[in-house]
């Protein structure tokens, strides 16, 4: 879900992969709804490869890539509910 559109109901955060510092302020980065340019303002020193949560188009924070797995992880079961199979 991206959170900058005007239909969105709910917004939440979520992890996103540096992929290309495009200058200062501004990232190229990846994550659930594919390739996006992001400001990294709020980011001391953003690093390519390095993971982020962004909402509304910024970069929040800085992520350890196990942290951002794992969020991942959940915003996939919200996504699709059904139980895994046996």
């Amino acid at each position: 879900m991206v959170c900058d559109t005007w239909a969105a109901t709910m917004c939440l955060a979520v992890p996103y992969r540096l992929t290309e510092i495009s200058g200062p302020g501004r990232a190229r980065a990846e994550g659930p709804d594919g390739v996006r340019d992001i400001s990294t303002e709020l980011i001391d020193a953003p690093t390519v490869g390095s993971y982020v949560i962004v909402a509304y188009g910024a970069a929040l924070r800085e992520v350890p890539p196990d942290e951002a797995a794992e969020l991942l992880e959940i915003l996939r079961a919200i996504q699709d509910p059904s139980p895994p199979s046996p």
